[in-house]
């Protein structure tokens, strides 16, 4: 079968891995080629910012009998675009859909999406080869796990749920021989070297609330042999030039051995290359950091969230303070780039909570080779922080995460339209946002933003929502 796989294009808010290859198609790709066997082709609209118009010619183009897109929470309703389009060009075309987002709202999805043929919840790679073995055959279709689809009455059917892959030696490499990677120029942020995307470990065992891998990945970590994923760096390095690596773990740093052995591994081959990984206060140590930086490591990352040892606990971080200052002491004097990552408008947060936000932030930022900055916390399906915000009234039981949605407050935190906030009552995203501009900068620094900011205001509208937040922040 000809079977084309394709990223949604990308939404405001999806920075992070632009312009680096996406693994989950590749993955799924490789798999299908070795043991379909299929005709693959993947499109990359998200890194090649192509719109929706041009990703549904692109995928035509190949002439396929089945598209598979990926999407996460931010770039929904873009692939959703592309699906209704698709169905209208090439009613016969089989739609399958993937990722996290179609994943936790697979029922959802067919129920709004009637363009969509089927969901593939979670891994792929398996379920993708059984699901196009057999489509579309309804009776051998309900022994296809992993799956949600329509049978033929229309009734949307949800079969269990695939274990997940422990043994990472069944699957191939990523498929990088479909995609150009010549085009692919992203940097290591704070460096020069030439970027791709690579994984040595798939879930996180940790259950913070608010985040959308744990409900995805039901906390299961499974790791990679060592020696694998040390093959697939020195292939992309010598086969196509790549001297720079983001290591897309979740956390990279949960277990120790795993982390010194692909050190081990990297140094022993005289692997000159270098990388990026995120990594969790509690999970370090000197050791550890020192052996990172001798093979390579150039920038880490640490998702702090909170100053607030109260609201560490509300969201099940299971750090503390100290741990995150000793982490952050042992990166930036082993030489690496340091980058601290805080979410503000949690769960019961006030205004205390936020005071101590603040003064952690600015605490780190005067560290050598340390940023830290912070975001608004976003409400992802499957994740505590949804059960809390419907619980609470501040969502809606039937909110619907495949219908059109444009969040009004998103002029506040300039981020994602698209992706509903949480508001506490009595903190909203305006006094939130006073709060953190009051805490963090020095009068001078408001003064020259709020010139800045009435400098672009272009309508009466927009003088008002400005004048309103300036007076919310006069009264926190």
């Amino acid at each position: 079968m000809k079977v084309v796989l394709a990223t949604a294009p990308r939404a405001l808010g999806e920075i992070e891995m632009a312009g680096l290859p996406f693994l989950s198609v590749s993955y799924v790709a490789s798999y299908l080629e070795k043991f379909g066997p299929h005709q693959m082709g993947i499109i990359d609209a998200h890194s090649d910012n192509l719109t929706a118009e041009e990703t549904v010619n692109k995928i035509l183009s190949f002439n396929p009998e089945a598209a598979g897109l990926t999407a996460t929470t931010h770039n929904r309703l873009q692939a959703i675009a592309v699906i209704k389009r698709l169905k209208v060009k090439k009613p016969s075309l089989l739609i399958i859909v993937g990722g996290p987002h179609f994943s936790l709202s697979a029922q959802d999805a067919l129920k709004v999406v009637p363009e969509i043929d089927c969901v593939i919840r979670r891994e792929g790679e398996i379920t993708a080869k059984e699901l196009l073995d057999v489509w579309p055959d309804q009776k051998k279709l309900k022994s296809v796990l992993g799956i949600t689809y329509r049978d033929f009455s229309g009734r949307i059917i949800e079969n269990p749920d695939r274990p997940f892959i422990r043994n990472w030696s069944e699957l191939p490499f990523p498929a990088w021989h479909l995609y150009d990677l010549s085009k692919y120029q992203k940097k290591i942020h704070g460096t020069d070297f030439r970027t791709i995307g690579v994984i040595s470990a798939r879930g996180c065992p940790n259950l913070c609330t608010f985040c959308a891998n744990a409900a995805y990945g039901k906390s299961m970590l499974r790791l990679r042999q060592p020696k694998d994923f040390v093959n697939e760096l020195e292939f992309l390095n010598k086969e196509y030039g790549f001297e720079g690596f983001n290591f897309w773990d979740d956390t990279l740093t949960v277990v120790k051995s795993h982390v010194m052995n692909i050190c081990q591994e990297i140094l022993s081959r005289g692997l000159d290359i270098k990388w990026y990984a995120r990594a969790r206060v509690n999970t370090v140590d000197k050791e550890m950091i020192e052996t990172m930086k001798k093979a390579g490591c150039v920038r880490i990352s640490f998702g702090i969230e909170s100053g607030s040892p109260r609201m560490l606990k509300v969201i099940k971080k299971n750090i503390t303070l100290e741990q995150a200052r000793k982490a952050v002491e042992l990166s930036f004097q082993a030489g690496l780039i340091v980058s601290l990552n805080f979410i503000v408008n949690l769960p019961t947060e006030t205004a205390i909570d936020l005071k101590m936000t603040a003064d952690l932030i600015k605490e780190f930022n005067q560290l050598p080779n340390v940023q830290a900055n912070y975001g608004f916390l976003l409400i992802y399906p499957g994740t505590e922080v949804e059960s809390f915000a419907k619980e609470n009234g501040l969502l809606s039981q039937d909110f619907s995460w495949n219908s059109y949605y444009h969040g009004e407050k998103s002029r506040i935190t300039g981020e994602d339209p698209s992706v509903p906030y949480l508001e506490w009552p009595g903190m909203e995203l305006e006094k939130t946002k006073a709060l953190m501009v009051k805490n963090l900068m020095t009068k001078n620094d408001i003064f020259r933003k709020g010139w800045q900011k009435f400098k672009k205001v272009k309508s009466f509208k927009e003088f008002k929502d400005l004048l309103k937040t300036g007076l919310k922040y006069m009264r926190v």
